[in-house]
């Protein structure tokens, strides 16, 4: 199994959604790349950009192109939570009051092996409403992050 992806809807206003990932390449390259946000312009798909370092207490923002057939993207600053190595996440309110509790993680399977986890719980303000139509906009677009990254971190692995 390469890729897992879901999304449960807990009630109208909680959806939770899981994406994973196998890449070919160890667990410390894929976490360099995950680190290397200076590089996300130019590999990344969805979550195009961060501003800021992944190290736990910082802020970063965060820059997504929810619609790649369009010229808009959407603009977050959150405080990150990071535990070295393993995976970095933020939960804090965004637009129209929605709570986004994303998850980015990475896991060891062997040496050469590792896999990459994102998940997401939409809750409060508006996701009653538009909790089923975000979080599949979000899923495709973490499908396409984690496809971009596995490329990325098999790449800089077999340089």
């Amino acid at each position: 199994m390469t890729e897992v992806n879901h999304i449960e809807k807990i009630k109208a206003g909680h959806r939770k959604i899981y994406t994973e990932i196998h890449i070919n390449a160890p667990a410390e390259t894929v976490w360099n790349v995950i680190k290397d946000t200076k590089s996300y312009k130019n590999w990344a798909r969805f979550l195009v950009d961060i501003k800021g370092e992944i190290k736990d207490g910082n802020r970063i923002t965060t820059k997504f192109q929810l619609d790649p057939t369009k010229d808009k993207f959407n603009t977050i600053d959150h405080s990150i939570q990071v535990e070295e190595g393993v995976s970095f996440y933020w939960a804090e309110k965004g637009p129209m009051g929605i709570c986004d509790n994303h998850h980015f993680s990475v896991e060891k399977i062997d040496s050469k092996t590792s896999k990459f986890v994102q998940t997401d719980a939409l809750t409060k303000g508006a996701t009653f409403l538009l909790g089923g139509y975000l979080s599949k906009i979000y899923l495709k677009g973490y499908q396409d992050f984690n496809q971009a990254l596995k490329k990325e971190a098999e790449k800089r692995f077999n340089i």
